[in-house]
């Protein structure tokens, strides 16, 4: 839908204006309402979902509910925004190095977005299936969750890491032509980059099933607090040392995030093994 609508409106086709990156924004907003209104309705007509009759009191406000979902809500989207954050003081940093360290950084990072997709998708599914085992206070259920969620994001990322190391410039062929001299610098600096990417999305992978399995205990404050001490703290200090420094430019930028990525992994599995702990703890004594 978006995608259509962008051509449509973007280029003024079928009748319609051509409204330029306004188009692009208006075909954007439509399609979140579009998907919203199409959610609403399954929601409606399922016959499964409609049983909760979820719309049925949205006049009443119930501050409780609303506290807590404020509680464990709130971290999550300063998360979100923090690490967005993190990724766009990379991107600027890395203008400051030339257009062709920032064509490379984008090609590198634009691939990994999408492939990301994948373990992002693995955690939110995480998080509900973690939440079920924690509500039925099923030890077992939760460590099942989280190893098969860590087993199949390791299998899916390490296959990506293979791609990025046996077919570099047939990635970068994807975005300019490999062949043309002009490109060469470019080309260059990008090779590098998706070589500490192929090491880098294992662990940002890991680091991601590990957060769905926080947000499935409920857990959101402390991993916030996690995160800005691995991105913001660890990754952006070490990034800016490498590369402004010591002289490495883009690839000390990477090799910065991806040392964050490694902490932050390492931060929340210590945290998820605790909880668990606890967990375990809580349920023995009763």
């Amino acid at each position: 839908f978006n995608i259509v609508w962008n051509y449509i409106l973007g280029f003024g086709k079928f009748g319609f204006p051509q409204m330029g990156l306004a188009g692009l924004a208006l075909a954007s907003v439509l399609a979140l309402w579009g998907m919203f209104l199409a959610l609403a309705l399954y929601i409606l007509l399922n016959p499964r979902l409609r049983n909760y009759q979820i719309f049925q009191n949205l006049h009443q406000v119930r501050l409780k509910i609303l506290r807590e979902v404020a509680w464990v809500g709130v971290p999550i989207g300063v998360f979100a925004g923090l690490e967005t954050g993190f990724f766009l003081v990379i991107m600027l940093w890395m203008g400051t190095l030339g257009t062709a360290a920032l064509a490379a950084h984008q090609i590198v990072f634009q691939t990994l977005t999408v492939i990301f997709m994948v373990p992002l998708g693995i955690s939110f599914a995480t998080t509900v299936r973690v939440g079920q085992w924690l509500g039925r206070k099923d030890i077992l259920g939760i460590q099942q969750a989280a190893m098969v969620s860590l087993s199949l994001t390791t299998l899916v990322m390490l296959g990506m890491s293979i791609v990025f190391l046996l077919f570099p410039k047939q990635i970068i062929g994807i975005y300019l032509d490999v062949q043309n001299p002009n490109n060469a610098e470019i080309i260059s600096l990008a090779l590098p980059l998706l070589i500490i990417a192929a090491i880098a999305q294992v662990l940002d992978g890991l680091q991601k099933a590990v957060y769905g399995c926080l947000q499935g205990l409920q857990d959101t404050r402390i991993p916030m607090l996690l995160n800005i001490l691995g991105f913001w703290g660890v990754g952006l200090s070490i990034g800016y040392l490498l590369s402004f420094h010591l002289g490495l430019g883009s690839r000390g930028l990477w090799i910065g995030q991806s040392i964050a990525i490694a902490v932050v992994a390492i931060l929340f599995t210590g945290r998820f093994l605790r909880l668990l702990a606890q967990q375990k703890q809580l349920n023995s004594g009763n």
